[in-house]
This record gives C-alpha cells, structure tokens and sequence, in this order.
C-alpha cells in the first residue's frame, strides 16, 4: 500500500504542477490574440484596444492568474472561458465537441498497435531470428524513429492522391447522410489517421515487449514448461508474454504521453477535427483559453492513465505489495 501511496502523492503534485505551468507556457508564446487578429486585418489602435479589454488581456497578471485559479478549483468540469478565436464559445464546449474524434482516433490506434505488437512479439518468442522476427525488429524500428506526420503525408500521397481510395482530410463526409452512411463515412475518414498512429504506436510497443520476452526467455519457469513439453504457443503467450507485460504497464502513462503527442499533428495533417488539431489552432492564434483548456484535459488524461497504470502494475508484480 506504501506503493500506491507514494503514487497518488506524485499525482496530486503533478496535477498542482500542471495547474500552475497551464496558466503561465501559454502566456511566455509571444504576441496576444488581439495582434494576431489584427494582423489580417485593417485595424484602428482603438479596435486593438477593444479586444484586447474583450479578452481580459488589459488585466494585471496577477488578477489573471487569481481569476483562473478560483475557474479552474471551484467548478467541474473547470471554466476556461471564452474562445478568442471561436469567440464567445465557450472553450468547455469546444474541447467536448472534439473529444470524442480524438478518442476514437487514440483508442482505435492503441488496441490495434497493441495486438499486432503482441502476435508479432509471441511469433518472435518461438522462432527466433526468422523472417517474422527480423522484419518486425527492422519495421518497428524505422517506424519510432521517423515522425509520425511524415508517416501519414507518405500515406495521404499513395493512397488519397495517388490511388484516389481514400478522403485526404476531414472526420466525415459533406454528404454523409445519416444511419450507415454516417457511420461509414467515419470509418474510411478515420483509416489514414488510424493506421498511421497505429504505426507509431506499433513501433514502440514492439521494441518493448521483445525485449522484456528474450529476458524472461532465460527464466527458470519457461525452462521447465518446455521440458514438460508444452506447445510452443502456450510458452510464447502463455509464459513468455504474460511475464513481459511488466514493463509495458509501467510505462502506461508515459506511453500514453508519447502517443498524445503523435496524435496531435496527426490530426492537423489529416484535417482530422479532434482536441489535438483544436490545441494547435489554438497555438497559432494565440488562443489562451484553448491552450489552458487542451493542455489540461490532456495532462490529466496522462496522470490518470499514469495511475491506472501503476493499480494494475501492482495487481501483476506481487513483489510491490
């Protein structure tokens, strides 16, 4: 129990730490949303003025920083206020209507990588240094060290411009209907962005079970299951991966970040409307609201994952209890 202790300690000062640099990274970004605003456009001084006293810019940082932490502590979900760049939507609003687009993308991503990374890692297991093997260490290893984007502009060229089978961008069709055709629209929209995270989620996760699976290869356990001469699929699934799942869980909120983080230009290459495209529109017109809102929700999403990760750790390592 000490061990879940110390964990749900380093998450509440996570969670303080995020709630402080959330307020300040978005103000170090220079330029305010009045000048960016106002750079497209001809503007008086005056107008420039006037947003700025809209947005709540012409307000001491201190008083800034008061209002936003009795938003953020005395109300759930927390009140970020107003968009400056969808204005007056609320950025509430915003981050839930996109949400469950970058839900199904993240999701979706990680079960598939997950299971490919768990067939290939048992085939390697049992016959090692064949072609499986090979190919997978070869593939799994260019994909973690190429970004992710350049992945998924290869992907759009081929199959989007070049063979025409796919949407090049966008979540849903124009004239997707409703019913079926809705549902199919979602699904051809979301392959692209799908199989590219995908890709990379593949490309880590292999690395790590492979390599938690030739250390726990050598133990004792796996020695005598094939002297008592089980099949070669039950020692790989069975014995070997099983006990290689360790690190992977431990590394659940890490993982989690990373792949946060590939998905948000995924979705900006893809047009793929999800809070990961919203965070970067939000970057680029100097947006604070939406960079508090998307940079919070993310960062709790990590610690909780984090969390959840450590509960089940502790459920399959009894030598933490």
């Amino acid at each position: 129990m000490n061990f879940i202790k110390r964990r749900i300690l380093t998450s509440i000062i996570a969670f303080l730490a995020v709630v402080q640099l959330d307020f300040f990274i978005p103000r170090l970004v220079p330029g305010t949303a009045a000048q960016i605003l106002a750079s497209g456009a001809t503007l008086s001084p005056s107008e420039v003025i006037a947003l700025t006293n809209r947005f709540g810019l012409n307000k001491p940082l201190i008083v800034q920083y008061s209002i936003y932490l009795k938003d953020v502590f005395t109300s759930w979900p927390p009140n970020f206020g107003n968009s400056y760049q969808y204005w007056p939507e609320p950025v509430t609003t915003l981050i839930m209507q996109r949400l469950p687009w970058t839900i199904l993308l993240i999701v979706t991503s990680l079960i598939l990588a997950s299971t490919i990374s768990f067939v290939l890692a048992g085939i390697s297991a049992v016959r090692r240094g064949g072609p499986i093997e090979m190919t997978s260490i070869y593939s799994s290893i260019f994909l973690w060290a190429i970004p992710a984007f350049w992945v998924g502009m290869i992907l759009i060229w081929v199959f989007a411009v070049w063979l025409g089978w796919l949407p090049v961008f966008g979540n849903v069709g124009f004239n997707s209907g409703t019913g079926l055709n809705y549902i199919s629209s979602v699904i051809i929209h979301a392959i692209l962005p799908v199989v590219t995270l995908t890709l990379s989620i593949f490309g880590v996760n292999y690395i790590l079970l492979r390599g938690a699976a030739q250390q726990v290869l050598q133990s004792d356990f796996v020695i005598a299951a094939k002297v008592r001469g089980l099949k070669s699929s039950v020692i790989a699934f069975g014995y070997i991966l099983r006990n290689s799942l360790l690190p992977l869980v431990s590394l659940l909120g890490f993982s989690l970040a990373s792949i946060i983080s590939a998905a948000i230009p995924i979705e900006s290459v893809f047009g793929y409307s999800g809070v990961g495209d919203l965070f970067l529109d939000g970057i680029g017109h100097r947006d604070i609201p939406v960079l508090e809102g998307c940079f919070f929700y993310l960062t709790i999403v990590v610690i909780a994952f984090a969390l959840i990760g450590d509960f089940l750790l502790l459920r399959l390592d009894p030598r933490l209890r």
